[in-house]
């Protein structure tokens, strides 16, 4: 049964730290929303059952390496029982967290900061931090060996923070074409048609905004975006055409009723056809965001679930579950149903 959308949160449960794991980066969520992950700063990522917040199983992804420290992870449109990381080591692997046992490697050649597999499962895409005048998103196709199929080296003068593949969209009158999308810290997002892994011809649009913390696309058909920076501020842009909707400005200085020190990701809500953003606090407090034309009405505020700043949230609005994870190493899970 679907929640109402602005019920007041309350924490239900929350899962304290383990041992010296660190950090939990994220939380992810798999392509179903019945499972979700907390990736650590020491390596370790556990997944959980959402709806009894058991755990399934987990990996030692880095060997507790700090030259490999985790960057993304993402489970497998496939199988929940597989999931996908990324390390600064140069490496994107596919794990079965059934057996915590690595079932491929990609070597990537440079540290990794995002990649993204596509719907189709035909396609592994991934960003590396500058290396001298360089940063690359490099191309694997999932269905012949660990060979790079492709590479692009032009778009972007520095680390390449996002890299997002959609099959969903279509360019043009078929709907096999692939979409993607890529951010950096050069305040570039540029728009690609994967029709063609010719670099040139595969660039088709490309967006200026300050440096690029987080990137997405939304919307009934997934036809938006939306794009997070590390300065704070937030803008959404009509893919195809890329251009502008709106600018929201630094979102710090524009919510008196709480406290903004960061931004932690956007959620859309299909069913309800809305797009939310949640932000942070240094001491741990969250607010949420209804995203409007022009204007952001805090619809929750989320206090006491942690006591440092959140990194990754998910968010299931039409089940009323939240799950929060950050710096303090607690996952916290929170109801409005």
């Amino acid at each position: 049964m679907a929640v109402a959308p602005y019920s007041p949160f309350r924490l239900v449960h929350q899962r304290p730290p383990h041992g010296n794991e660190g950090w939990i980066l994220d939380v992810v969520p798999s392509r179903d929303s019945t499972v979700f992950a907390t990736p650590t700063a020491g390596g370790l990522v556990r997944a959980y059952d959402l709806a009894t917040l058991s755990v399934l199983g987990e990996i030692n992804a880095t060997n507790g390496s700090a030259e490999a420290t985790l960057s993304e992870v993402a489970f497998d449109s496939t199988n929940n029982a597989l999931l996908w990381t990324g390390d600064k080591g140069g490496k994107v692997a596919l794990w079965d967290l059934r057996t915590a046992t690595q079932v491929r490697s990609y070597a990537v050649g440079a540290p990794v900061l995002s990649f993204s597999v596509n719907s189709a499962h035909t396609t592994l895409a991934a960003g590396t931090e500058l290396v001298g005048d360089d940063a690359f998103i490099r191309f694997w196709d999932l269905r012949g060996d660990t060979r790079m199929q492709a590479q692009f080296a032009e778009c972007h003068s520095d680390d390449v923070t996002q890299s997002t593949v959609n099959s969903l969209l279509a360019l043009d009158v078929t709907d096999k074409t692939e979409a993607m999308i890529s951010g950096s810290t050069d305040g570039l997002v540029c728009l690609y048609n994967l029709e063609t892994f010719e670099e040139e011809d595969a660039l088709y649009q490309v967006i200026k905004d300050d440096s690029v913390h987080k990137i997405g696309f939304f919307g009934p058909s997934f036809e938006y975006l939306y794009c997070l920076t590390h300065v704070e501020t937030f803008s959404l842009w009509r893919f195809f055409e890329g251009e502008k909707i709106y600018q929201f400005g630094d979102i710090r200085m524009s919510q008196p009723e709480i406290t903004v020190d960061y931004l932690i990701d956007c959620t859309y809500d299909p069913a309800g056809q809305r797009m939310y953003l949640l932000t942070g606090s240094q001491t741990g407090n969250m607010g949420i965001l209804h995203v409007n034309l022009g204007k952001l009405d805090l619809v929750h505020t989320l206090n006491g679930g942690h006591t440092d700043i959140v990194r990754g949230v998910f968010w299931e609005p039409q089940r009323g579950i939240l799950v929060s994870g950050g710096e303090d190493g607690v996952v916290s899970a929170w109801a409005n149903h």
